[in-house]
């Protein structure tokens, strides 16, 4: 019993923090960034030469927020795993 309480201590924080939200929910230019990281991963991970990264060059430069969603949408859907 014991044993148990110790795991359930141990998991109760990374399960907690799976509910979390971050600064950049419901931010459009997050949306935004990520699809247009996500269409650059996903193009990336076809096994063809690398493209050019579809990104919008003044929103990657002045929002957080795009650029943040552009990140994480280029980790979600870039399964070749290459770099940008």
């Amino acid at each position: 019993m014991r044993k148990l309480l110790i795991i359930a201590a141990a998991i109760a924080p990374l399960a907690l923090g799976a509910c979390t939200t971050t600064k950049y929910d419901n931010d459009p230019m997050y949306d935004a960034g990520f699809g247009d990281g996500c269409t650059t991963g996903t193009a990336r991970s076809q096994g063809g030469p690398p493209s050019t990264a579809v990104r919008d060059d003044a929103d990657w430069e002045n929002s957080d927020a795009y650029r943040a969603g552009w990140k994480a949408g280029y980790g979600s859907c870039n399964t070749a795993g290459r770099a940008n």
